[in-house]
């Protein structure tokens, strides 16, 4: 039987040399580049260079050792092709069985273009693409992680599955597309100035339908991410998700982040839009305090919740149609009683601090959009009182939880937000996705915060005084101001950033309104 040979030119030494034992043990042959050889020889194993191969030594101060022709037949020489191996035999060469590699460390943009250069590796990933392309003859290594599963296969099946060199060979070539893509970025960024952009996704699972029937759909995940966020939840009751699904779910985590850091709050959105949001000192409190701010529009929605949910919220939860609860965890209880929906679905993100990413993409007919996330947290001491009205002390958290809620508001957007219980908040009118902004506020969030008084009998023009009206946007005419005080609210906080701001002060002051601007647009398209 013929001797298996290895090839191995590593960078990472990470449980090298116990790999190559353990390949020694399995009577493979063993040829390494220099400084992998060197390494192995010193812990005592046998370990031949690989010019023993190629007849030739290592030249240029490194850049060529392993490109040769007699490596390069004895790895994609086909063993199942009788010319291969007549060519093979006539050359001498030996067939190579596995190639072990992962090329020189990425160099990094504050580097020397001259020392960016020396890290390009030419050898190690032309020997990992030639391996993965004939990966059935094969096995392609470039992640020292794979080393115990290839170990625990060489022992138990004498070679290594046909499924995991697949896996591997699949591996390999991906591993070889980010390595180019970073090097071709730090050059184009070296040398011309410009900016590249590569995007690796892989298709998590296929999706019933897109946002119609009639569309098909898919999931994609970033590959290597160590982001949190909906794409990559846990689902307890593995329950699949539809398109529509994961847009409401991504909204509500984006919000919940924002809120978090008031306790326990609980976000409600209906087609990518927040239909209420509140704090509360307990999680049912904060559940049932934004469920009764808009329960018309809360049937069928995302739940976007910032505690872990206990059975006591699980019960109130599984007595309304909800497509979809999002939260850090669910307790063993929660679970038993929301496992006896079937239509309900859980996405578990674990650490919300760990689903927040720095920059967001969109995608327009030809191009892509990146921009950085809106994370910043506008803060009381940066509002800055325009009016002659004064704006209370005591109402500067409330104004700065609705600056936050409104953030994800669709423009134009407003929200109205008041406080139920001394240091807790929630919405009771919401105004969005308006081509012009006194129709967020009189057709959509004043009438929605009346109709919140009048369910819960409280009379309106005492409830509105004393809440707080955000907006994410400037407002560009004082008629925004009139309809503001034609409704009996007296508090306004806003960006600012007008050029009618002084027209709008003026109405402000005509009208006994406290405003104060935060310098902090937050536009959400």
């Amino acid at each position: 039987m013929r001797e298996r040979v290895a090839l191995l030119s590593v960078s990472d030494p990470r449980g090298l040399r116990d790999f190559a034992a353990k390949l020694l043990g399995f009577s493979f042959k063993l040829y390494a580049t220099e400084s992998t050889r060197r390494r192995l020889v010193e812990a005592g194993l046998d370990v031949k260079d690989v010019s023993e191969i190629t007849g030739f030594p290592s030249i240029l101060d490194g850049r060529v050792k392993t490109l040769h022709p007699l490596i390069y037949a004895g790895i994609l020489a086909s063993r199942s092709k009788k010319s291969h191996m007549e060519e093979v035999g006539r050359l001498n060469s030996p067939l190579i069985d596995m190639v072990v590699v992962n090329p020189y460390v990425l160099p990094r943009e504050d580097m020397p273009f001259e020392d960016i250069v020396e890290r390009i590796d030419i050898g190690g990933i032309t020997l990992l693409r030639a391996a993965a392309k004939n990966f059935m003859d094969v096995v392609v290594v470039c992640d020292p992680d794979d080393y115990s599963l290839l170990v625990d296969e060489l022992a138990s099946k004498g070679d290594v599955s046909a499924e995991t060199r697949k896996r591997l060979a699949v591996k390999a070539l991906i591993f070889v597309a980010k390595y180019e893509e970073e090097i071709s970025r730090l050059v184009s960024k070296t040398l011309l100035g410009k900016e590249l952009l590569y995007l690796g996704y892989e298709e998590a699972e296929k999706l019933r339908y897109g946002e119609n029937w009639h569309q098909s759909a898919s999931l994609y995940v970033e590959q290597d991410s160590k982001e949190g966020g909906v794409a990559r939840a846990k689902r307890p009751f593995n329950r699949p998700m539809s398109f529509n699904n994961f847009l409401d779910s991504d909204t509500a985590l984006w919000a919940v982040l924002d809120l978090a850091e008031y306790g326990f709050t609980s976000v409600i959105i209906k087609h990518r839009s927040p239909c209420a949001m509140a704090t509360g000192p307990t999680p049912l409190e904060s559940l049932r305090v934004a469920w009764g701010s808009d329960p018309t529009s809360a049937y069928g929605s995302v739940l976007g919740l910032s505690y872990t949910v206990d059975q006591e919220v699980a019960e109130f939860i599984s007595k309304r149609f909800i497509e979809v609860v999002l939260a850090p965890s669910f307790s063993s209880r929660a679970l038993e009683v929301l496992g006896r929906s079937e239509r309900i679905r859980l996405l578990e993100v674990g650490n919300l601090e760990r689903c927040r990413s720095t920059k967001e993409r969109r995608l327009v007919s030809g191009g892509l959009l990146v921009q950085d996330r809106d994370l910043g947290y506008v803060k009381t001491s940066e509002f800055r009182l325009v009016t002659k009205e004064g704006f209370p002390r005591e109402k500067l958290e409330l104004a700065r939880f609705a600056c936050l809620a409104v953030k994800h508001v669709i423009s134009n957007a407003v929200v109205i937000a008041r406080e139920y219980a001394e240091g807790f908040y929630h919405t009771i009118g919401i105004g969005g996705g308006q081509p012009n902004r006194v129709d967020s506020i009189t057709r959509l969030a004043i009438p929605r915060a009346v109709e919140y008084c009048v369910r819960n009998r409280l009379q309106p023009e005492k409830v509105l005084k004393e809440c707080v009206l955000a907006s994410e946007a400037f407002f560009p005419f004082p008629d925004s101001i009139d309809a503001i005080a034609d409704a009996g609210l007296r508090y306004v906080v806003q960006p600012g950033g007008s050029k009618r701001d002084d027209e709008v002060i003026e109405a402000a002051n005509k009208r006994g309104v406290a405003m104060v601007f935060t310098g902090r647009r937050c536009f959400k398209h």
